[in-house]
C-alpha cells in the first residue's frame, strides 16, 4: 500500500540517503539511521527498482531538510519503548517470494540491528504483543496475524519470542483456515502441563467438517501435545506431525 501523506514513518533501512532528487545520482543531502522518522509530503511517479522489489520515491521531510527516498526503505509499522525497538516492511525475493522482514534495535545502537523474516501468505496482516506468560528469558510474545479475505484463505498466527537480551527468536506458524464445509485450526495455549507442574504450552490441531448443513451436524479431530520453553528453545523441538508410538511385541 501507498504511505499516508502528511503521516510520519520511522526509516526501516540503515544508512539511507536522503537526496535531492528522486534518483540515485542526485546530490545527498543527509544520511538516515533505521528508526529515524520522516514525514511524507507527496509521492512521485519515479520508480525505483533493486532486484525484485520496486517501489515509488516519496518526498520526505527529516527536521526541516526535504529531500527524496525509495519507499521500500520506509518501515509499514514500528514499535518503540525505552529499551529496544521493531520495525516492520515487506521484501520480495525470487526464492521466497513474499515475507514480511522484522528488525529488532536496542536502545539507539543502529549499526547492530537484528533481522528476521517470515512468509507472508496473505497481503495484510497485524502485529500483537502479549506478556511473557511467565517463561524464561521471555520478554513478551510477538504474533503475526494473518487476515485472509476469502475461503480457504490463510487466517493463522507466526510466533516469535522476544528474549531478555532483545534476540527475537522464530517459533512457529500455526495455521488456522476454513473452506465452504470445512475447517482447520492450530493453537498454542499457554498454560500449566498438570502431568509435570512445569510452564508449558499446548499445541492443539484441530479439523473439522459440516456432515449435514440444515442441523450443523459437525465431525471434527482434534490432537494436542505439550511443550515446554527451556529459556532458549522449545523442548521437544517443534512439529505438527502426529505419529503413534510402535508398540512392542
Amino acid at each position: 500500500q501507498d504511505f499516508t501523506i502528511n503521516k510520519t514513518y520511522s526509516l526501516f533501512g540503515d544508512n539511507v540517503n536522503l537526496r535531492a532528487k528522486p534518483s540515485t545520482a542526485a546530490k545527498e543531502l543527509t544520511r538516515l539511521r533505521i528508526g529515524f522518522e520522516v514525514k511524507i509530503i507527496a509521492k512521485t511517479d519515479v520508480i525505483f527498482e533493486s532486484g525484485v522489489t520496486k517501489a515509488p520515491w516519496y518526498e520526505v521531510e527529516y527536521k526541516n531538510i526535504k529531500g527524496f527516498i525509495p519507499g521500500n526503505f520506509l518501515a509499514r509499522k514500528a514499535l518503540k519503548n525505552d529499551t529496544h525497538s521493531m520495525f516492520f516492511n515487506k521484501k520480495m525475493s525470487k526464492e521466497h517470494g513474499a515475507q514480511l522482514a522484522i528488525r529488532t534495535i536496542i536502545g539507539k545502537e543502529y549499526s547492530k540491528y537484528q533481522e528476521h523474516s517470515m512468509q507472508l501468505y496473505v497481503s495484510t496482516v497485524s502485529v500483537i504483543v502479549e506478556g511473557n506468560y511467565d517463561l524464561q528469558n521471555v520478554v513478551n510474545v510477538i504474533k503475526i496475524q494473518h487476515h485472509g479475505d476469502s475461503c480457504g484463505a490463510e487466517n493463522g498466527f507466526t510466533y516469535f519470542f522476544l528474549k531478555e537480551n532483545y534476540e527475537l527468536v522464530y517459533i512457529a506458524h500455526l495455521s488456522v483456515s476454513g473452506d465452504v464445509g470445512y475447517f482447520e485450526s492450530e493453537t498454542f495455549t499457554f498454560t500449566t502441563n498438570e502431568r509435570t507442574g512445569k510452564q508449558a504450552i499446548l499445541f492443539t490441531k484441530e479439523e473439522g467438517e459440516v456432515i449435514d448443513d440444515d442441523t450443523q451436524w459437525t465431525e471434527s479431530k482434534t490432537m494436542t501435545r505439550y511443550y515446554e520453553w527451556n529459556g532458549t528453545e522449545l523442548v521437544p523441538e517443534f512439529s505438527k506431525k502426529f505419529y503413534r508410538n510402535e508398540k512392542s511385541n
